[in-house]
């Protein structure tokens, strides 16, 4: 049973990936049930239940003797974590940075001004900690987005908001697969170290505004960063 299960999710999260990229666009109709195990290799129950997962996904319909439709992307449980999963080395296209910028924009200054009122030691020093591991990964010791994604989390978590805290799980997905790309930018990483710094000092200080200027400056690097990496623009530091 295990193993069967395993083998389905390795099909739903092929599928899932094929249908990311555009290899089978909204409104296409997938191969038949048939072509589809032949090609990875599985039976057809394991290929039904890979596409009850993609169906629950909000990804594709199934319809008798109408065959599995991909729905349009507006119904994708786009913040699903498989979903955020499925997709990690797949190309980013530009519409998908600026969705994301927006999402940053629209709930990121909010949330540092929540976590400057409301942040306790204990979210403090889970930002520091995540701090320090920052600037040791920039001497060579350690993962350096994962110490970024680790004080954007300790900062929503700050804000102490229950559906922030849901969400913020999605976000800090769509961050790390934005930031593997962003942070190669020459001296990206190293330069926005200091304003990491100085959003902390504004928490500890209990100054929203402070704090939400300092995540806005984030914002408006990583857009920089990420948009010149995408456009293959390695050039100097920007401010």
């Amino acid at each position: 049973m295990a193993r069967l299960k395993n083998l389905h999710g390795q099909v739903a999260e092929a599928l899932g990936r094929a249908l990311l990229s555009g290899e089978f666009p909204p409104g296409t109709t997938l191969p038949t049930e048939d072509a589809l195990a032949a090609r990875h290799d599985v039976s057809r129950a394991v290929l039904r239940e890979a596409v009850k997962t993609l169906a629950a996904k909000g990804m594709v319909s199934v319809r008798p003797r109408a065959g599995t439709r991909v729905l349009p992307r507006e119904s994708w449980q786009i913040l699903d974590a498989e979903v955020l999963d499925w997709m990690a080395g797949l190309p980013v296209d530009p519409g998908f940075v600026t969705d994301l910028l927006d999402l940053r924009r629209m709930i990121e200054p909010q949330a540092a001004r929540l976590a400057a009122q409301r942040a306790t030691p204990k979210d403090i020093s889970a930002m520091r900690a995540a701090l320090t591991r920052m600037g040791a990964a920039l001497g060579g010791s350690g993962d350096y987005v994962a110490a970024d994604m680790a004080f954007h989390a300790a900062l929503h978590a700050a804000a102490h908001n229950r559906f922030l805290h849901q969400l913020g799980a999605a976000l800090e997905r769509l961050l790390t697969l934005s930031t593997n790309i962003s942070w190669k930018y020459p001296d990206a990483a190293r330069g926005s170290l200091p304003i990491h710094v100085a959003l902390l000092d504004a928490v500890e200080r209990r100054d929203p505004e402070a704090a939400a200027a300092q995540i806005t400056r984030l914002i408006e690097r990583h857009e920089i960063h990420l948009r010149g990496m995408l456009q293959g623009k390695q050039g100097g530091e920007h401010p």
